[in-house]
């Protein structure tokens, strides 16, 4: 009898088992559907949209919305830590960061850069510093924390940076600009010479170097001047000016001419420039100081006075005025102009506090 039960029960225990099977899948299915929409909302969807296009205050309304509902989202709460970096709100971003848990590179990298906009220095730095400690190659980090050390002037610093970027692969024509900007502002013209000469090494066409263009070629040319080197000033130069027009870097091939005493040739570059910027005073001068060391008085005071009407108060032009008038014999002229030079003196100098022990412009 028992045998027959075993043997009336064995087919339906499969049965029994599958159905079993069946309704436990059922079960986890509904249980994460059940998570997919408590965690889901189309608030976020609109949210994710509206970060990829670009549309930060609405992505960060819908964001906000959907935290409201769902506080636990780490997604959302990414979202909003995002857009108020990117919005330079980055003193809002923190807690959102803080709940969205561990940060991948692009999210570090967004918010120290948030950090920066927002003026947050000191914090910044440990940003950027944090990112290396897990990632010492990153250019963009590197890069990024030798500008803000640069703000702060760190020269120590800025130093190890420029050699850290140099041995960082993708990093050298970055590195060795480091190197040029910290030593031209330290007026040092071979250290500078040096580092910018290695930029045109390894990077001839200046795509990676981090400088505005007119910016390298002015230091550069501005240090190989004050080095003496005024040939390699005028070669660089040259060959920058025959690939686009600029006015102020002209003017510095003009002074390069002039202590080469090339006089024709940098007459010719401010001629140029007073045709590019006819408003600016500099070309006026500099055609002024090119008379006077050829001797002609009145062409010089013609300059000069030109260049006073283009920049009234400009002392350089004025004090060249009064020797040009001296030279002339014409001393009324020059005295007047010398009441005029102090009275732009009296009225730049700061006014005195009384709880001052001594006027700091009498020292």
């Amino acid at each position: 009898m028992t045998q027959q039960l075993l043997v009336a029960l064995r087919p339906s225990l499969p049965r029994r088992s599958g159905a079993f099977l069946e309704y436990l899948i059922l079960l986890i299915g509904l249980l994460a559907l059940t998570a997919w929409n408590v965690t889901r909302s189309e608030a976020l969807t609109q949210a994710r949209q509206f970060y990829t296009r670009g549309e930060l205050p609405t992505c960060l309304r819908y964001s906000l919305d959907h935290l409201q509902r769902h506080p636990w989202s780490r997604e959302a709460a990414l979202l909003v830590a995002r857009c108020l970096s990117r919005l330079d709100f980055a003193d809002a971003a923190e807690p959102y960061y803080k709940r969205a848990g561990e940060l991948d590179l692009n999210d570090l990298q967004t918010r120290a850069f948030g950090l920066v906009r927002g003026n947050h220095r000191q914090r910044a730095i440990q940003a950027y510093e944090q990112i290396l400690a897990r990632w010492p190659e990153n250019v963009t980090a590197l890069r990024r924390l030798a500008a803000v050390e640069l703000s702060e002037n760190n020269i120590p610093q800025l130093e190890a940076l420029a050699e850290r970027l140099i041995h960082t692969p993708g990093g050298a024509a970055i590195g060795y600009t480091l190197r040029g900007v910290v030593a031209h502002d330290d007026k040092n013209c071979e250290g500078a010479i040096a580092a910018f000469e290695r930029v045109l090494e390894v990077d001839p066409d200046l795509r990676l170097m981090p400088l505005p263009y007119k910016t390298f070629w002015t230091y550069l040319a501005e240090d190989l001047i004050k080095n003496g080197r005024t040939d390699d000033a005028g070669r660089y130069l040259t060959r920058v000016l025959s690939e686009a027009p600029d006015a102020p870097l002209m003017n510095t091939l003009g002074r390069a001419y002039i202590l080469q005493g090339s006089l024709a040739e940098a007459e010719r570059c401010f001629q140029q420039v007073s045709e590019w910027e006819p408003k600016s005073y500099l070309p006026c001068y500099n055609l002024g100081k090119i008379e006077l060391q050829r001797h002609r008085l009145e062409a010089a005071q013609q300059h000069f006075e030109a260049a006073r009407q283009l920049a009234p108060r400009q002392l350089d032009v004025l004090r060249s005025l009064v020797a040009v008038y001296r030279l002339l014999g014409q001393p009324a002229n020059a005295d007047r102009i010398d009441r005029a030079i102090r009275q732009i003196r009296e009225r730049s100098r700061p006014a005195w506090n009384p709880r001052d022990p001594w006027p700091h412009y009498a020292l």
